[in-house]
């Protein structure tokens, strides 16, 4: 994808573009209101990558999360006692 931008800078320069007027074809393509555009991609962008973070935070603190609760007493259920409770008497 690199290589294909520097391209379109080469060719732009071949035909006597310069880089304001390069930019512009590549970037919203001389639209009336570019720095609008130009202004809610950045916003979208930042948001997504607020967005990432904040669910991979989310997920990390998930994961790390105990079981029981500080204080609590371990759980004593054993299969044992479920395999008496089902027995045909």
């Amino acid at each position: 994808m690199i290589g294909d931008i520097i391209k379109f800078y080469e060719v732009g320069k071949e035909l006597g573009l310069n880089k304001k007027e390069i930019n512009q074809i590549m970037i919203f393509n001389n639209s009336k209101h570019t720095y609008l555009w130009r202004l809610l991609l950045f916003i979208v962008m930042f948001l997504i990558i607020i967005g990432w973070f904040n669910s991979l935070i989310f997920i990390t603190r998930q994961i790390n999360e105990n079981v029981y609760p500080s204080g609590a007493l371990y759980s004593t259920v054993k299969l044992k006692d479920f395999k008496k409770k089902f027995q045909v008497i």
